[in-house]
């Protein structure tokens, strides 16, 4: 019985608690630029930053109070490995090799209280040490790496600093 009414509590607080979040974000991205390596094709690049745009979004939604906006203007994407024209015809294949070819992401960023700025910078986002550590299954997941940064950027920058904010 106990473990029903736990599962049962906290059944309803969960949504309660993700509802209570639900801060935004939005995603732009520089009209005409040419990114470094956003991906293969014209159809990879564009469905690469709608990803990266949409994963930003979620963060924003689960991480962020429901007063926070956050404004995000993307400059330049360069995802993690190197493409590589396949030989037969087959499609090109990204090799990851953990060396200079680290997933970097530029962007321009504001972070709204109520309306009003409450910070703002733009910067580089890095993880040159993406391709070490135990592989999980999900490693194989599109765009892991670029996820799994912004991530952490999106933490150490929003949530974890948030008592330093202002």
């Amino acid at each position: 019985m106990r473990f029903r009414a736990r599962t049962l509590l906290v059944s309803i607080l969960l949504p309660a608690a993700a509802a209570a979040m639900a801060g935004t974000v939005e995603v732009s991205f520089v009209t005409g630029a040419v990114y470094t390596d956003a991906g293969s094709t014209r159809w990879d690049e564009d469905a690469n930053l709608k990803a990266l745009a949409s994963h930003l979004q979620g963060l924003g939604q689960r991480l962020l109070p429901a007063n926070q906006a956050l404004k995000v203007e993307v400059l330049d994407v360069d995802l993690a490995g190197t493409v590589h024209p396949a030989r037969h015809g087959g499609g090109d294949l990204r090799v990851l090799r953990g060396n200079t070819d680290y997933p970097r992401i530029q962007l321009k960023y504001t972070l709204e209280t109520d309306g009003a700025a409450q910070r703002s910078g733009t910067e580089w986002i890095t993880d040159m040490d993406y391709a070490h550590g135990v592989p999980r299954r999900r490693d194989s997941e599109p765009l892991y790496y670029e996820k799994r940064m912004l991530d952490r950027w999106f933490k150490d920058r929003f949530v974890d600093g948030r008592a330093g904010a202002g």
